[in-house]
């Protein structure tokens, strides 16, 4: 039984280390993701006008989006003189 129990923790260990193996080398060829691009900016401005530019940016779209949304129709309707109620 002492030797079903060592035979069995050896094979276990040999899998296992050989899935480590095998795991680190993957590992080393995974290509780093490209970080994202937000817009093109110039490098030589501030920090600040850089963090402005950005966020009329993000409002821009964000503007975009609550009109498209308006155009749809997706509002709840909160009026308190609503017809529907």
């Amino acid at each position: 039984m002492d030797k079903l129990f060592r035979t069995a923790f050896l094979l276990i260990y040999t899998v296992g280390l050989i899935f480590l193996i095998v795991l680190q080398e993957r590992w080393g060829k995974k290509d780093i993701p490209p970080r994202p691009v937000i817009a093109e900016t110039p490098r030589n401005c501030q920090y600040l006008e850089c963090i402005l530019r950005e966020k009329n940016l993000v409002l821009g779209a964000l503007d975009k989006s609550w009109k498209l949304i308006g155009s749809k129709r997706m509002f709840p309707d909160w009026d308190d003189n609503s017809p529907k109620k």
